[in-house]
């Protein structure tokens, strides 16, 4: 950002967004794009970290919810028992 003197003499940093509207009331367009890629570069990534941050929020919570509930690993256990006893009951039948 750039650094702009006050009618005090002090010297007061611009924002970017002030920045870029000073270079298009300016005429300095080819400034004001330079401001433009930059304030929305800053703030692209700022909006991929925030989306960052929340994948790996849900997925680490879904990982905890998945390990707490149990029903679902009995249930197939169950399932798997009644193939192998169907399939024990097959073979007996075929060998009769």
């Amino acid at each position: 950002m750039s650094e702009v003197e006050n009618s005090e003499g002090e010297v007061v940093e611009v924002s970017a967004v002030q920045e870029l509207i000073n270079n298009i009331t300016d005429g300095e367009l080819n400034s004001a794009e330079g401001s433009f890629q930059s304030l929305i570069q800053s703030k692209m990534a700022d909006a991929l970290e925030a989306q960052r941050i929340a994948v790996a929020q849900a997925m680490f919570n879904d990982e905890d919810e998945e390990v707490e509930d149990d029903s679902d690993i009995e249930e197939i256990d169950i399932e798997e028992e009644d193939e192998e006893e169907v399939i024990a009951e097959l073979d007996d039948e075929d060998e009769d």
